[in-house]
């Protein structure tokens, strides 16, 4: 794609138009530009991008955008740059042969790892990178879909009700697919039935729906044709057993009359929703997921979702990029089963708003019914989960990373151990990962 290329699509103004070059990638950080790249300035609540053209395009930008007067050659000028970046995403996206759509409270990112993991044996896949799957990370990934792209693999994400509606507007997936409907971003959506209506927004207009079979209840009359996955004997893809063990995660999932066995690198029983609910898109795409199994065995997760680091003694789980009660759930009964001394690193889970006391209370219960030997918090909202665990566990609350991390190192000399480290977002959890590894 070159730079006459986009103006025709965003029908802006040229500044100074004079190059066919063509582009590499479109990028909204200037410090990030490299030569051959579009820069496309976006306003935010500190830094208005258009102050920084100037920077790109001494970094080798051979384009960008404008809604201010500026007399850098190669520039558009448009009312909005989201917009016009959003115009070209939906351009790119519309040569794509089939697109997925993924949301869910957890288990989205996995799930997307997974099915662009898979696919890519058979075919050219472009997906979301890292979390960019908001208002300004799914257009920034639609206008990079590489050209030669045929199935495109798309995170969407969600605060608040209406966020998926408009997502769904600009990616346009035929397959829709929801992993999971839980407490995450209560606050924004006010309620677990906001969550329910907002997180449904993905099947609005959709060809083809994938979804948990105990989500059915909630959407079964907004959908068309739909398959199902989880442990129930409506699921399409039917998981039927689940368990951890010392070098991953192991289970057998039904599909028609076989069974397969599967073992995965990852620590999480979760991951086996996630298998599910890509073994079905699969078969949403005519695919057999029988050719896949094997090829599971090398899958392994990204930072902060769940990748491992075998440190000797050690064994550090790094599942810090986010937490929520489901996600946190998950975590318990995965570090449970990990034979060895288990220890769990948590801090706040964010965004519950009036629920957050009686939520980390439940995460409370559920780790003091654990097999989980020692537990150190961090945060003001785990204040709760502390009271609860304070005379069935122990426990220790931290109001600094440097203390907990003096903590933790006290118990792992010469022990065999699991370290499982979780954490919302805004806890920066990925600060004690990142000391125990240069340890």
């Amino acid at each position: 794609m070159d730079i006459k290329k986009i103006l025709d699509i965003v029908k802006g103004k040229p500044i100074k138009i004079n190059s066919e070059s063509k582009i590499k990638k479109f990028k909204i950080d200037s410090r990030k530009v490299e030569k051959g790249d579009f820069f496309v300035p976006l306003k935010g609540s500190k830094y208005d991008g258009h102050q920084f053209i100037k920077d790109s395009v001494l970094n080798g930008a051979v384009g960008y955008f404008t809604s201010k007067d500026m007399n850098y050659p190669n520039g558009i000028f448009v009312d909005d740059t989201l917009k016009a970046l959003t115009a070209v995403g939906i351009y790119k996206r519309k040569r794509l042969k089939v697109s997925v759509g993924i949301t869910g409270t957890s288990g989205k990112t996995t799930t997307k790892e997974i099915l662009k993991f898979l696919l890519s044996r058979d075919f050219k896949v472009y997906g979301t990178e890292g979390n960019y799957n908001n208002e300004i990370g799914l257009p920034l990934t639609l206008s990079n879909i590489d050209e030669n792209s045929e199935i495109g693999v798309f995170e969407l994400g969600a605060s608040k009700e209406g966020d998926i509606r408009r997502l769904v507007d600009i990616s346009n997936p035929e397959i829709r697919v929801l992993t999971s409907v839980g407490y995450g971003h209560v606050e924004g959506f006010g309620s677990i039935e906001g969550v329910i209506r907002g997180k449904g927004e993905i099947f609005d207009g959709g060809k083809i729906s994938v979804l948990p079979d105990k989500l059915i209840k909630y959407y079964k009359n907004k959908l068309g044709s739909y398959f199902l996955f989880g442990s129930g004997e409506i699921s399409d893809v039917r998981i039927l057993e689940v368990s951890v063990n010392k070098s991953g995660t192991y289970g057998k999932i039904g599909i028609k009359n076989k069974i397969f066995n599967i073992n995965v690198p990852v620590f999480s029983k979760a991951v086996f929703q996630n298998i599910a609910g890509s073994f079905a898109v699969l078969l949403s795409l005519e695919i057999n997921p029988e050719k896949y199994v094997d090829l599971l065995r090398e899958f392994t997760l990204p930072e902060g979702r769940g990748k491992v680091y075998d440190l000797g003694n050690l064994k550090l789980i790094d599942d810090s990029y986010n937490a929520n009660p489901l996600s946190v759930k998950n975590a318990v009964e995965t570090l449970s089963q990990i034979p060895s001394y288990k220890i769990l690193v948590l801090g706040d889970m964010l965004e519950l708003g009036d629920l957050s006391k009686k939520k980390h209370e439940d995460v409370g219960n559920e780790i003091a019914n654990s097999d989980i030997d020692l537990i150190l918090l961090y945060g003001s909202e785990v204040k709760y989960t502390y009271e609860i665990l304070r005379e069935k566990k122990e426990v220790y609350l931290f109001e600094n990373k440097d203390n907990l991390y003096n903590k933790l190192m006290e118990y792992v000399k010469d022990k065999e151990c699991s370290i499982l480290v979780k954490g919302s977002r805004g806890m920066r959890m990925e600060d004690v990962i990142m000391r125990v590894l240069q340890s």
